[in-house]
Order: structure tokens, then sequence, then C-alpha cells
């Protein structure tokens, strides 16, 4: 191609930039990043663009000279046909914004298709509540309860997971109707009643944990609590368990009932009461293993 030619054609070419009409919303072409995360942008007019980094993103952390490189296609707001230096102001947050939700909304509908009981996935804890965490798998927030978290019922949920960590986690109930879906937590370990070698007479060393106007609550191993109803703690005539037990006392009880189906155990300290095994337990080597 001539030099007669290739001006007539750059002279044509600048001809339509300046006649040309920016439109509120419009495409450009990436020119470069300077270190101030400003981005140039060619608009295909007479003058060139420029995104401020305050007008990338809402995000104060996305940095453009990571995510964009001459070139590259971009769709902007038109602000100011005049910045005062020149440059046309563009803003790329709203439109980035919409990207983003547009984006998110499908990855919500492929998720929701393919969603099934039993599917596992890595999600990010996104909140902490006192009954459980939110889980975030690509955008869809999943519950996670604290029984699904832990086997000890004391547990909090804030000293296992911490907000942004990532975890394991299979879904265990779905409701692809109203999108609502339960979780389970991988790591949360085997079911502490599946390894419990302990037998109705067995006596064992017990934690107190919780008062009842019915009785106490007494932990036998983590994850496993058994019941002392107030019949059973002493020989002599209490009102309440508080009168004879504090939580956090550690006490021997004798094993008076078992249902290992529906996970309840029944104790008993007034049989043990001036016997031996009162302040002995021949047993509590079998339930730490």
């Amino acid at each position: 191609m001539s030099e007669e030619n290739v001006s007539f054609e750059q002279l044509l070419n600048d001809s339509m930039k300046e006649s040309k009409k920016l439109e509120k919303i419009t495409e450009g072409t990436v020119i470069n990043v300077n270190d101030k995360g400003e981005v140039f942008v060619d608009l295909n007019y007479k003058a060139d663009g420029i995104i401020p980094k305050s007008e990338y993103s809402f995000d104060v952390n996305a940095d453009p000279k990571k995510e964009l490189k001459a070139g590259d296609k971009i769709t902007v707001q038109v602000l100011k046909l005049n910045d005062g230096e020149g440059n046309v102001l563009l803003s790329y947050k709203k439109i980035r914004n919409a990207e983003n939700k547009k984006k998110q909304e499908e990855n919500m509908t492929k998720f929701w298709e393919k969603a099934e009981v039993g599917n596992k996935y890595e999600g990010t804890v996104s909140s902490i509540c006192s009954y459980g965490a939110f889980i975030d798998i690509d955008g869809v927030q999943g519950l996670l309860h604290i029984s699904e978290i832990s086997w000890n019922r004391d547990a909090k949920v804030g000293d296992i997971l911490k907000e942004g960590q990532k975890i394991n986690i299979t879904i265990k109930e779905l409701d692809k109707e109203n999108k609502r879906m339960k979780l389970s937590y991988d790591e949360k370990g085997e079911d502490p009643w599946n390894t419990l070698e302990v037998k109705v007479g067995d006596i064992v060393k017990v934690t107190i944990k919780k008062m009842m106007p019915f009785g106490a609550f007494a932990e036998i191993k983590e994850g496993i609590e058994g019941l002392i109803h107030i019949s059973q703690i002493s020989t002599a005539r209490i009102t309440k368990p508080e009168d004879v037990l504090s939580v956090g006392e550690e006490v021997n009880a004798k094993i008076i009932d078992m249902d290992i189906e529906n996970k309840k155990i029944e104790l008993s300290i007034r049989e043990l009461e001036g016997t031996s095994d009162e302040y002995s337990s021949q047993d509590n080597d079998k339930i730490e293993q």
C-alpha cells in the first residue's frame, strides 16, 4: 500500500473519529494501565478515555494491572467527554458489577441444575452464627448446622471455622424449588457412638455438662452424653441437681441403661454411693480408646 493511500485512510479514520458521537455505554480497547492503576482506552473517538482507579471496581483490592492488558476489549460508561486534561472520563465499576452479577446468576443456574444430595464441593465460609455457618459455593449459599460441624454438643462454631476458610462439604438435604440446601462437613469425623465400647453395668468417669430440673447431663466421651436422672443422683432426697453436683465436676457413674439406636444412655451415681466404686472407675481406659 502506498504512502499516499495510507495517509488518505488515516485522514478518513481521523475524520470519522471527529464526527463520532459517544454513547453512554460504549466499547473500547485497552491501550495501557499505568502504575497508578489508571486504565487508558481507545474509544475510536477523537480523544482517548481514562478509567481512574476509583472508577475501576467496587472492590478496593481489584488490580487492573493484573486483570487487564493492552488489546483487551472493555465495555465502559462515559461520565464526561472531557476530564479537564483532554481525556474522556470513564467508569468501569458499574459495568463490571453488572457483568459479575450476570455471571453469578449463570453460575447459580448451572449449580442448581446439577446439584444432588451427596454431591461434594469445596466451599468458603461466608458467615458464622450461633447455630452454624453459611457456606458459599460459587455464589450459592448453604447452611452448615453446628450439629454437622462437631460431635461435641458444647462446641462453638467460631472455634472450629473462620470466615473466608475453604472447607470440603457435602449436600445433605436439597430443596431445588426454594433454592435451599443443608450441608455436612467432611472433617467432622466418625460418629463416636460407633466406637463406644461400654455396656450396662460398667462404671465410668463422667463430666457434668448441663443441669436440668429433672437431672444432669454428663459427658462420657467427646460427643456422647448420658442422663443422670435426679432420682439417680443421690440416696438423699434433693430438690435439684445443683444441690450435690456442679457443672465441670468429674464423678463416677454406673451405666444403668443404653439405647444405642436412639443414642441414649442413663447413668446412676446413687448406685455407687457407699461402695468402693464411688471414687474409682474401672472402665475409663475402655472409653478413651
